[in-house]
């Protein structure tokens, strides 16, 4: 994983860029927001060991 951590100067371009003009105090605000989205979105594109897996194949037979 790459770094945790977002500050208010990279949260204020991500917002630019998104069209989301918003004051210092605003991003300032929601820098703590930020921080667990981006820890979310790190956990999420991790790749998962194999144990992760399913173990079984599952078929759905219809009589």
């Amino acid at each position: 994983m790459s770094k945790a951590t977002i500050d208010e100067r990279e949260l204020g371009q991500a917002l630019n860029r998104a069209g989301l003009a918003l004051t210092p105090e605003q991003v300032r605000a929601l820098l703590p927001g930020a921080e667990i989205f981006r820890r979310m979105i790190e956990r999420m594109s991790a790749p998962l060991p194999r144990e992760a897996e399913p173990a079984l194949t599952f078929s759905v037979e219809q009589e």
